[in-house]
This record gives C-alpha cells, structure tokens and sequence, in this order.
C-alpha cells in the first residue's frame, strides 16, 4: 500500500487535476479557475505529478501521460462508485449483493444516475406499477427473475403480441409457475419465431431487467427473502450497459429451453 499510485487518493487536489486533464490539456489559469485554488498550490501539485509521471508540461499547457490517463480513468471509477456508494447506503446495506460478480461491483459507479424506487403508506404497490409501466414501454426485454407475480404473465405476453422480443433467465420454480398461466400455444409459438427465449438458472440470487431504454434491478434481503418493496432504476445509457453485462453474466450459465422442453 505504500505505492505512490495509491497514496495520491489522499490528495483531493491531484485527484481533481487528474480528472480535470482527463478531458484534454489544459493551462495553469483554466485550472485554478476550475478547481478554485491557488496557482501555487496547484503548480506545487502539478509538479508532484510529473515526478510521478502522470502529468507532463507541454509549453503554456499541462496534460496527462499514457500512465496519467489510465490513473485518472481508475480514479473516475473509483469516485463514482464511492459516488454510489454514499447515495444508496442504506438500500446496500440491507441487500445481498454476492450475486453481482466482483468485477461489476467495483463498477457500481454506472449506476450514479439511478433512481430507488421504494413502497410507501400510500403506494403500497409502488415498485410493482413502475415495473410494469418500464416494461410496457418496451420492445427489447432482458430479465433475469428469481420472483413471480401473476400480472407479470399478461404484461409479457401484451408486449409479445405488440411486437416486442424478450429474453428470459428464470428459475425452475418461476419457470413451473409462469407456465400454469401463460397462453401455452402463443408462447410456444413465440419461442418458434424466436420472439422469446427462455432460459433455466439455478436460482439466480437478484431480479434484473434490462431494456433498450431502461434499467431495473431488485435484491434479496440479508435475512434470506426477495424485497419487493424496493427496486434501483434508471434510463441512463451507462446503467443500461452495465445491466447488459450482469445478464450476460447469468446468460453463461444458463440453460436454454427449446420447444421439446416446454411442450411437455
């Protein structure tokens, strides 16, 4: 830990030239304006990081190195995930997140921009009729579910008969149960069209939905049970990103049903 590339997250300064530099090259007077400190404090700064390497004077401007940009992207990281983590503590806090794998969660920063949409005394269905409505205005759908409701059923297939294509991760259980509702003959037909994909996981341990336009994810609570009451949103393109790999993270492992399988 003595390594001067982790000692500079001591430094706030630093940390904001590097960010400020990752955006171009910059002069002294454009970074004391930005940053609102001093031009001796900054050049001070500015000297500790060309003796690091990480920042290089070129004539009246400063910029970042080949090692400067690739610190100061880890730094960007780092400060949105911490961004994320102070916003939804509480929600963390009380979830098992151990279903996200490790490289994802150092990468929680993506989800900056979310939303957390939460049950009250007056909207005891809150997060159910926001999913629903997020679906509703969808026409490309990714989930992966270890949770059933009923509605869930109709509001697939009005999606699927208006069009839309939908990829499933879904536990035997929720796979047993969505097949004693669903219009049998419409999806199998759906499934031949390729319009729908269901796929079988051995429980996966969180609720994701990914659209081309939206990103919704619920936890199970530390003591064991799926939390309906709370669920993480957003509409921001980095969130929608990252929810696509976590499906794809689950897609590995999972097993895809064809026709044989849920015509039994």
């Amino acid at each position: 830990m003595s390594s001067p590339y982790i000692q500079l997250f001591r430094s706030e300064l630093k940390l904001d030239i590097l960010l400020s530099l990752l955006s171009g090259e910059k002069r002294l007077s454009a970074l004391r304006e930005e940053l609102g400190s001093s031009g001796s404090t900054i050049i001070h700064a500015l000297n500790d990081l060309e003796t690091m390497r990480l920042a290089q004077r070129a004539g009246k401007h400063y910029r970042l190195t080949s090692l400067g940009i690739i610190e100061a992207r880890l730094v960007e990281e780092v400060s949105s995930t911490v961004e994320v983590l102070e916003m939804f503590q509480d929600f963390l806090l009380r979830h098992d997140v151990t279903a996200v794998p490790s490289h994802l969660l150092r990468r929680m920063g993506a989800l900056r921009d979310s939303t957390l949409i939460q049950n009250d005394a007056t909207e005891l269905d809150k997060v159910h009729l926001n999913f629903k409505q997020l679906l509703l205005t969808s026409r490309r759908v990714r989930g992966v579910s270890p949770i059933f409701h009923p509605d869930f059923v109709g509001t697939f297939q009005l999606l699927l008969s208006e069009g839309a294509t939908v990829d499933l991760i879904l536990s035997r259980e929720v796979l047993d149960k969505t097949l004693t509702l669903a219009d049998k003959g419409q999806m199998l037909d759906y499934v031949e069209r390729d319009k729908l994909r269901i796929f079988l996981a051995d429980e996966p341990r969180v609720a994701l939905t990914v659209t081309e336009n939206s990103f919704s994810m619920g936890f199970f609570s530390r003591d064991g049970g799926y939390d309906y009451s709370r669920d993480l949103v957003s509409n921001s393109r980095s969130a929608i990103e990252w929810g696509e790999e976590l499906f794809q993270h689950f897609l590995i492992e999972a097993e895809r049903l064809v026709l044989e399988d849920l015509s039994l």
